[in-house]
């Protein structure tokens, strides 16, 4: 490929990255306002995938049909909702969707799956080629995430199709996330109200301790009054004995730290609560008595229970809340293909490494790698496939470095490793291994099976050196490695001076 033609490509991939690394960051996501989010959804899917129409649908009707929640129109930057598909007009549509990974169809007036469409919404609209992915929550498709291209017929790509599940699945965490706001929403407004009437009937009925249980056991809130003394449990509603997995029978008198993973986590709890009086949604690690633990949002207040000092604290158990967003956070570091960490995360975690090597005085190592005459595959065998090559190839690196070596995808097929507290020399060792569970057996596709090299070039860091050169330092090597004929690995302290004119391949 041409210089120039390249680095197009590269820019079209990097704008791509940075518009999804814009939406993971997004406030919006996690606010549990679906239209909103979902809106951002589809002007960035629209932006990506380079099409005309992208939209969200929702199941309805228990899967009879589904609903538009947002259609975002790129030329005229418009956005519509309400249309409503029924399942019996467009059978074949519905069974692919809940058959299929997703449905690419490259034209989609003649595709069995999208041509019920064509007289009613494909020729109307102008739309010639469709690519939907559906939507699934805990193993349930709940609606379907639509690409929609105008003009003349689009083969669509298998990097394309993962794009378009990465979406669904930010749709997904999307309908997870308000689904958790509006529960999370209700019980807060009963707890509020139940701290208001646990307040009103403390006075009204001088610290009638039978009433107070009454309320607490009627709460669909788990909630446990510990004594402030000893921090023994006095009593708790059944909600608390499910979710901690005690009985109601045994559960006072047992000591409420037991139940905290964190120590710390308790001991701020307490200091809070008795500098103020009350706690509001605390997170916290908690275990239940059989080892499970859990992350939950505790508040508390105190009170006069039986002539003692109490607290009475509510509990909602938020780990799923906690999953979605350590999804988010993955899908903000990962590259979308390979599956290795990406160039943003790769950049940060290289700019901390520096920092600890210069301040402690400790070695650090760094390796580009790069696969030998890829354009050669791409343009052999296709673009799925040399993608397809590129996740095998990161599959052997990780199989082969060791926990502490960090991987990562830098741009086209250059991958670079970061080698914490190891040397040069044990660094190659491990390269060399790299390089040797590449070549030593052909990368399979399908029924076709290719030969694949990399080169590497390694560079050790230098206290006092400035950090931009050390990344420049090893390209030179790697350089070097592919004008000494490929499949090789070479180090900085090889190459007599860095030489950036670097070719293809």
């Amino acid at each position: 490929m041409p210089k120039r033609g390249h680095r197009d490509v590269q820019e079209a991939l990097y704008a791509r990255r940075i518009a999804l690394a814009n939406l993971v960051r997004s406030p919006v996501l996690g606010e549990g306002d679906i239209r909103r989010a979902v809106r951002e959804i589809t002007e960035t899917a629209a932006q990506v995938m380079e099409v005309e129409r992208a939209s969200v649908w929702r199941l309805v009707e228990d899967g009879a049909a589904i609903e538009c929640i947002d259609l975002y129109e790129r030329s005229g930057a418009r956005h519509s909702a309400g249309i409503r598909i029924r399942a019996s007009d467009v059978p074949r549509y519905f069974e692919a969707l809940q058959r299929e990974r997703a449905i690419r169809a490259h034209d989609a007036r003649t595709d069995p799956r999208t041509s019920e469409f064509r007289s009613g919404y494909l020729e109307p609209l102008g739309i010639v080629s469709m690519l939907d992915a559906p939507v699934f929550l805990r193993g349930k498709m709940v609606g379907v995430v639509c690409h929609e291209h105008t003009g003349s017929p689009r083969r669509w790509k298998l990097q394309e199709e993962l794009l378009a599940g990465t979406f669904a699945d930010f749709v997904a965490l999307v309908l997870e996330t308000a689904a958790w706001h509006d529960a999370q929403e209700a019980l807060r407004i009963e707890r509020d109200a139940l701290e208001s009437k646990v307040d009103e009937r403390t006075r009204a009925l001088q610290e009638s301790e039978s009433n107070l249980r009454s309320l607490i056991d009627l709460s669909p809130v788990a909630m446990v009054l510990t004594r402030i003394t000893d921090h023994t449990v006095v009593f708790a509603n059944r909600r608390a004995g499910a979710l901690f997995e005690v009985s109601l029978d045994t559960i006072g008198g047992k000591s409420a730290p037991d139940f905290w993973v964190v120590p710390e986590q308790r001991k701020r709890y307490i200091e809070d609560l008795r500098k103020h009086g009350r706690v509001d949604d605390l997170e916290a690690e908690m275990r239940a008595q059989s080892g499970r633990t859990f992350w939950a949002r505790v508040s508390a207040q105190r009170l006069r229970f039986a002539g003692e000092d109490t607290l009475l604290g509510t509990i909602v158990d938020i780990t799923e809340q906690k999953r979605a967003q350590e999804v988010l956070r993955e899908l903000a570091t990962r590259d979308p293909l390979t599956g290795v960490y990406n160039r943003r995360h790769l950049e940060q975690a290289l700019h901390q490494e520096l920092v600890r090597a210069e301040r402690h005085g400790r070695p650090l190592t760094v390796a580009m790698l790069d696969v030998d005459r890829f354009k050669r595959i791409n343009d052999t065998y296709g673009h799925p496939t040399g993608d397809e090559v590129l996740r095998e190839i990161s599959e052997r690196c990780q199989k082969t470095l060791r926990s502490t070596d960090l991987l990562g995808r830098y741009g086209g097929e250059e991958f670079v490793v970061i080698f914490a507290e190891t040397e040069l020399p044990d660094a190659r060792i491990v390269s060399e291994r790299l390089r040797s569970a590449i070549a030593e057996r052909p990368v399979v596709v399908g029924d076709r099976a290719i030969d694949a090299t990399v080169s590497i070039g390694l560079a050790a860091f230098t206290s006092g050196q400035d950090p931009s050169l050390l990344l420049e330092r090893a390209d030179a090597a790697l350089y070097a490695a592919k004008e000494g004929g490929r499949n090789l690995v070479r180090t900085s302290g090889e190459v007599d001076a860095p030489n950036m004119n670097r070719g293809s391949g």
